[in-house]
């Protein structure tokens, strides 16, 4: 950001001086072009100017954030990175950022050449191009629409790596009286109360935006006889925690004997694990592929106890 201000400032000083000196006669460099759009699923476009003194400066004002930026000059050797690319003369500036890559060519003096890798955010890319010599500059705004998000491929799971922990939880507790002669059956849904949660996350930048949010259905593993493996269990893709369907929902009967009191506690035990997943996706008209890696948590009731006890 601090370039961008300086170079701004040096440019505005040789605009004033040249200004005073009317015996300056310099070939007017700008183009046509001060606002372009970009198709992000690899758009390319061509900036024309009118002759070829200037050089440039890219400085991105899309979110409020900065980008990692790489210059190479005209034979294709690195010689620069930084977050305010400036090029003189040929080469190129390459951005190749997680969700946003594009190049900026300049291998004929006179043209800059836009070519847009994709724009996997869900949102626009904006930048700004600053060509300038030293009695004049221009500034040409771009902006780079949404890529089409990913279609999903297939998911896969560490079954024989992940971590483990069963617990023991309290899911209700009350007092019940039985003031006949005979034993009370007092109905009662175990699993009326228990949650059956998971959640995906991932340390990749806008994983979850890549495959258009929230509506992927997938495949998810699940303990079963203290294996972890694929049971027909499905979630949706989220970053969201979400609660399952639990296959046993049922009523049973808790007989209280004659002429009693009891206190009935329901214990719920909790098979709780985290795996890694490595997702695989494909752009619908690039081909690209992506590969997202993360983790994913789940809690799910198992089996439970009802404990009876006199209640005085």
């Amino acid at each position: 950001m601090k370039k961008f201000i300086d170079l701004t400032a040096y440019l505005l000083i040789l605009l004033v001086f040249y200004s005073c000196n009317g015996d300056v006669f310099v070939d007017d460099f700008r183009s046509s072009d001060s606002e372009l759009t970009l198709d992000g699923n690899g758009d390319v476009k061509t900036i024309r100017f009118a002759s070829s003194n200037w050089d440039f400066l890219i400085y991105t004002y899309s979110d409020g954030f900065s980008y990692p930026y790489k210059i190479y000059d005209e034979d294709g050797n690195l010689t620069t990175t930084g977050e305010v690319a400036y090029l003189e003369g040929l080469g190129k500036v390459v951005c190749d950022e997680d969700l946003t890559g594009f190049t900026i060519e300049r291998s004929n003096s006179k043209e800059l050449k836009i070519t847009v890798d994709e724009n996997a955010r869900a949102t626009n890319f904006r930048f700004m191009i600053m060509a300038a010599n030293e009695y004049e500059y221009q500034e040409i705004y771009v902006d780079i629409s949404p890529s089409d998000r990913y279609v999903f491929d297939h998911i896969t799971y560490s079954l024989d790596a992940y971590s483990y922990a069963k617990k023991r939880e309290k899911q209700k507790s009350f007092v019940q009286s039985n003031g006949w002669d005979i034993p009370y059956p007092c109905p009662l849904f175990p699993y009326e109360n228990a949650r059956y949660e998971v959640i995906f996350s991932s340390e990749m930048p806008g994983a979850f935006q890549l495959l258009g949010g929230g509506n992927l259905t997938v495949e998810i593993p699940s303990m079963k006889s203290g294996y972890l493996g694929l049971n027909g269990k499905q979630a949706q893709y989220s970053s969201v925690q979400q609660t399952l369907p639990l296959p046993d929902t049922g009523q049973i009967e808790v007989p209280i004997p004659a002429y009693t009191t009891q206190r009935i506690t329901l214990w719920m035990d909790y098979e709780w694990f985290e795996t890694r997943y490595t997702l695989h996706a494909t752009h619908p008209k690039t081909g690209k592929q992506r590969v997202i890696t993360g983790m994913l948590q789940s809690k799910m009731p198992g089996e439970y106890e009802i404990k009876q006890e006199d209640f005085k």
